[in-house]
């Protein structure tokens, strides 16, 4: 055996060294193991070795007369190489082996007998083995007994590693006992002198609430010694604490052991104390401090500012403090700051303020000073925009207050500047956004409703152009040469009009109409100094543009046209508003076309496969028409062929005979379900209030025969009244219970026709009843309705265990057939008020991955010959209720039965 892969020569070597028994002195165990070795398998050596890194070291040894040899001769290595017992009757004898130094010198090894020393963690140390200087063989117990010593010599090793381990163990404890019986009598005499060295006061209380330490801080704020408090019950010794928050405090933080921190005042004392306790397991720490001076220095300042506050109402930021009699102004350092000024470099004269404000609202700001002044308004308050230093404008809200003499003149007025430019930008953005949000939401409205392209993008244009103030917009569809037509514009009445023009700029090369496909968008502030060709200028210049800004409408993967405004009157620079709303509507408009192009074509798809269907439903219905008569007149024919000359002919001819009759008829009921199928459309009567009691009592009559023939049972729930063609859901139960009849294989069929009813709001609560249950005005009574939800417990329905004006379940008397349990009825995603019916049965079932397949016609799963049929009855019902507006579906294992369910909408 090689050695293992799962260690590492590394791994080895590490293992060897923890046991530490390289160089150590010879043991009389190890001794005595080797020596039994020798004994034991009868040769003058033996040896127990282990391999270090290039050596081989002799622990115990006999008939050897070194302690060591090189690692790389001897051989030792066949062990570590099989990791298993090696054993070499004759050395001269294997070729490799004959020329090894120690065969060739000494110890001259003719044989040799090894096994691998391992560990319990599977790392080989060593070898246990025997030499002899003649040829041997040894016997089967031998090896078993040398097997059994190299485990001995694992377990000396081990109990060295374990003795090693708990000395060292011991001793370390022995150690860290002594180390921490100090280090606790330090910390106590360091923690005394600490807790009486603190500025806090500090106490500390066992589990029982008993004083256990009180330093000399405490005792001064507690006005109680040490010897009065040690060992005595806190809320004994202070009972006014008890249903303050001192008591909450201290017992939250001692039962849920979370610190606390608090400030109360203590009537007593008539102190405010601020109080941090620590839980630990022995008890509670608490460290408190005399805070009296300082709540009232706080209760003072705060007074303080709620004065100051008072006083500054109205002049929040830059103050300003205007002597009327002087008509001097005193403006703070932040008013001065807040428009970019130095202290020094404005003068407290009026005029100096009044020149700094906008031209556009000076007038403003001068009336609304007046109206204030002859008392109209209680306060001044005007926004207005005042230059700053560097030449621009802020926003500010100016806010004051004027003071009068007995004479009921102004004498003086104080205000404070607010800058609300951030707040005037916001408001501006948020303008431009409701008016981009406004006109996104009609197009995309228009979009939904109509796809009205030519509505869509007049639309597009007369709002851009608003919105932008800008001269022309205009949408150009481009052809694949590059030219195109303006098939959309707005522009105002000065500008030349270019709508329905085709235009060709002989600059537009396939390289632009590259860029723009790639999203690139050309924004030209003035085509006089733009970088562009002389000719593109020439182009622009023709149509007045003095300004252009275009973004490219892609669909898809291509170009579609592009998206412009113009602005004619003079340059203009367009802001990231500008080119972010018109990119933003010119993909509206590309989601538009593409939605456009895919409705016309679904459309065209639409009206095709409807022409086919009817078609097609035209088709069967002639042709499974027009072949009853030649097809009835070949069945005549052949029957009477049957009738005349049966028994008259050989037994080839009656074969032959019965063989054409037989598929006659099998014609004959084909084209019959074929008729049948295509007239589920076309021969459909309108919807009535319908009873299904009576549609399946009928159903159960057409099929007498074939149930009386199988015996089998049927029960069915109370079915309730729907809005249906009472002749086509006949058929559909004709079909399903026909279909369970007919595939129940060698045992009495059990039928079971049963129905719920299911909500539209009650589907968002599958998986339980959710919070409420509807009342159904069709169900029946309290205990009916626990029944069927217990037996439905997944699904949340308004049952249907009776209806109003409907017979009783019946179950034949000759039958002790229990009424089946409801199936699982799986829920729908988007099902609206409903009936869900089942017809449930115990035949042979069907695959799962067939489930679909069997209500595609003529698709059938077993021969004719083992089940008649044409394959097309499934198919009818599916028809049936998709003319319904319901679905139908099949859930079954085979030899499990199968439940077919379909729905019918509740149109009451």
């Amino acid at each position: 055996m090689n050695i293992g892969d799962t260690t590492t020569e590394q791994a080895r070597l590490e293992a060897l060294h923890q046991y530490q028994i390289l160089d150590t002195e010879p043991e009389e165990a190890y001794d005595n193991l080797a020596q039994l070795a020798a004994f034991i398998c009868n040769t003058p050596i033996s040896l127990v070795n282990f391999i270090d890194e290039n050596r081989q070291w002799f622990k115990a040894k006999v008939g050897l007369n070194v302690s060591e040899m090189p690692r790389s001769i001897g051989l030792s290595y066949l062990c570590q190489e099989r990791r298993n017992v090696v054993v070499v009757p004759d050395t001269l004898a294997d070729e490799k082996l004959a020329n090894n130094t120690v065969v060739t010198g000494y110890p001259y090894v003719r044989f040799y007998a090894g096994v691998p020393l391992i560990t319990p963690k599977g790392e080989m140390l060593g070898t246990l083995c025997v030499i002899d200087q003649a040829p041997k063989e040894l016997s089967e117990k031998q090896i078993q007994a040398l097997v059994a010593l190299s485990r001995l010599v694992i377990d000396q090793l081990e109990l060295r590693r374990h003795v090693s381990e708990v000395s060292l163990i011991t001793e370390k404890l022995m150690t860290q006992e002594q180390a921490a019986r100090a280090q606790s009598e330090a910390a106590r005499t360091r923690i005394t002198n600490l807790l009486e060295s603190i500025t806090d006061a500090f106490f500390a209380l066992d589990r029982e609430w008993r004083f256990t330490y009180v330093n000399g801080q405490a005792e001064q704020l507690l006005q109680k010694t040490q010897n009065q408090l040690l060992g005595e019950n806190f809320w004994e010794a202070f009972p006014r604490i008890i249903g303050t928050k001192f008591e909450e405090q201290y017992r939250k933080a001692l039962f849920n052991q979370v610190s606390v921190e608090f400030e109360e005042f203590y009537p007593p004392l008539n102190r405010w104390f601020q109080v941090h306790a620590y839980p630990g397991k022995d008890g509670l720490s608490v460290y408190f401090q005399d805070i009296t001076e300082r709540r009232q220095t706080a209760e003072a300042l705060r007074e303080s500012e709620e004065r100051w506050q008072l006083a500054l109402q109205g002049n929040n930021d830059g103050i300003w403090d205007w002597n009327l009699k002087t008509n001097e102004v005193f403006f703070s350092n932040r008013w001065k700051q807040m428009l970019g000024y130095k202290d020094g470099e404005v003068s407290n004269c009026w005029d100096d303020w009044t020149k700094r404000i906008h031209p556009d609202e000076q007038d403003l700001v001068l009336e609304t000073f007046q109206e204030h002044f002859a008392k109209k308004t209680p306060f001044y308050v005007c926004e207005y925009r005042v230059q700053c230093q560097d030449g621009s404008y802020k926003w500010i809200l100016d806010r004051g207050q004027a003071l009068w003499d007995a004479l009921g003149d102004v004498v003086r007025m104080v205000g404070s500047y607010t800058d609300i430019t951030d707040r005037k930008q916001t408001e501006e953005e948020l303008k431009r956004q409701n008016l981009r949000s406004q006109l996104f939401s009609e197009i995309t409205f228009k979009i939904r409703e109509s796809l009205q392209i030519d509505e869509i993008l007049q639309t597009t244009v007369t709002e851009v152009q608003k919105l932008l103030q800008v001269d022309r917009v205009l949408i150009f569809q481009i052809c694949p040469d590059g030219s195109g037509t303006v098939v959309q514009e707005a522009v105002l009445p000065d500008w030349p009009v270019i709508l329905g023009k085709n235009i060709i700029d002989p600059c537009f090369k396939e390289e632009y109409l590259e860029r723009y496909r790639q999203g690139r968008i050309s924004a030209l502030e003035d085509i006089e100094t733009a970088y562009i060709q002389p000719c593109h200028r020439e182009f622009l210049e023709q149509f007045a543009v003095k300004a252009n800004l275009v973004v490219p409408i892609l669909v898809r993967e291509g170009i579609w046209g592009l998206l412009l405004a113009h602005q004619c009157a003079a340059p203009r620079k367009w802001n990231n508003f500008e080119i972010e709303l018109l990119q933003q509507l010119a993909n509206q408009i590309g989601i538009a076309l593409s939605q456009a192009q895919l409705l016309e074509q679904q459309t065209r798809q639409s009206q095709e496969l409807a022409r086919s269907n009817a078609e097609l439903e035209q088709f069967a219905y002639v042709a499974s028409h027009d072949l009853q008569e030649p097809l009835r007149m070949v069945t005549s024919y052949l029957q009477l062929l049957e009738r005349r000359y049966k028994n008259q002919l050989d037994t080839n001819a009656d074969e032959f005979i019965n063989y054409a009759v037989d598929g006659a008829r099998r014609m004959q009921t084909l084209i019959n379900d074929l008729l049948n199928y295509s007239r589920v459309s076309t021969r459909g009567q309108p919807f009535k209030r319908v009873d299904c009691n009576a549609v399946l009592k009928q159903a159960i009559a057409n099929l007498k025969l074939a149930i009386a023939d199988s015996k089998a049972i049927i029960t069915y729930d109370t079915l309730p009244q729907v809005m249906a063609d009472a002749t086509q859901l006949t058929q559909v139960f004709q079909n399903l219970i026909g279909n369970a009849v007919k595939f129940c294989q060698n045992q009495q069929a059990e039928i079971h026709i049963g129905v719920v009813r299911r909500d539209r709001e009650e589907d968002a609560g599958i998986g339980g009843r959710g919070d409420t249950e509807k009342e159904d005005t069709q169900t029946g009574g309290h205990e009916d309705r626990e029944k069927l939800l217990t037996a439905l417990p997944h699904l949340p329905i308004a049952t249907s265990s009776s209806f109003p004006g409907s017979p009783r379940p019946r179950v034949p008397a000759s039958s002790s057939f229990p009424a089946s349990p409801r199936p699982r009825v799986p829920t729908s995603s988007s099902s609206p008020n409903e009936y869900v019916f089942w017809v449930q049965d115990n035949g042979i079932g069907i695959e799962p991955q067939y489930a679909e397949r069997i209500f595609i016609i003529f698709q059938r799963l077993h021969t004719r010959d083992k089940y008649p049929g044409t394959g097309i009855g499934l198919a009818i019902c599916k028809k049936i209720i998709e003319r319904h507006g319901g679905r139908i579906w099949v859930e079954s294992k085979p030899g499990q039965g199968s439940t077919f369910y379909f729905t019918i909408p509740d149109r009451s």
